[in-house]
């Protein structure tokens, strides 16, 4: 059922994700990477990460809301979620797109890469203002959510 926490928490973390998405084109990839729709896709995930999981969280059981604490221990768990599923589906999708072109012979080769680009992307992404602004942007993202939940019963 939509509630005003879920929009709130939705429309901030697509804007946060955004926002991270920016950053690591930014400060972390190399110059004249071409990334294509890295940032909106990245913000398509933080849209349903923060209706479904922050949005839901913060609006409480009973549809009252819930409190503050919850509500940024919502919103840093929410961030984790994004990042873990951004770098699972981004490693997998150089993986397939790697097998397509016939890179592996076995299937443990492909299992082996795909573990390998997981990595990859974990130390690409583990740069200190990224991961500043997600997981503090999570925490401030929650509390709004939290602080929405409990206003609008």
């Amino acid at each position: 059922m939509p509630t005003p926490s879920k929009l709130v928490a939705a429309v901030l973390f697509a804007a946060l994700a955004w926002l991270v998405g920016d950053l690591i084109v930014r400060m972390v990839l190399e110059e004249g990477v071409r990334v294509g729709r890295f940032r909106e896709i990245l913000a398509l995930g933080g849209l349903l990460v923060g209706w479904r999981y922050v949005g839901r969280e913060t609006t409480g059981r009973t549809g009252k809301g819930t409190t503050m604490a919850r509500g940024i221990t919502a919103g840093i768990a929410g961030a984790l979620i994004l990042m873990m599923l951004a770098l699972l589906l981004h490693s997998l999708g150089v993986m397939v797109l790697n097998s397509l072109d016939r890179k592996y012979t076995a299937i443990g080769q492909a299992g082996s890469a795909w573990m390998e680009f997981l990595w990859n992307d974990l130390q690409l992404v583990a740069h200190p203002a990224i991961l500043i602004v997600l997981f503090g942007g999570g925490a401030v993202v929650g509390l709004v959510a939290g602080i929405t939940g409990r206003v609008t019963r």
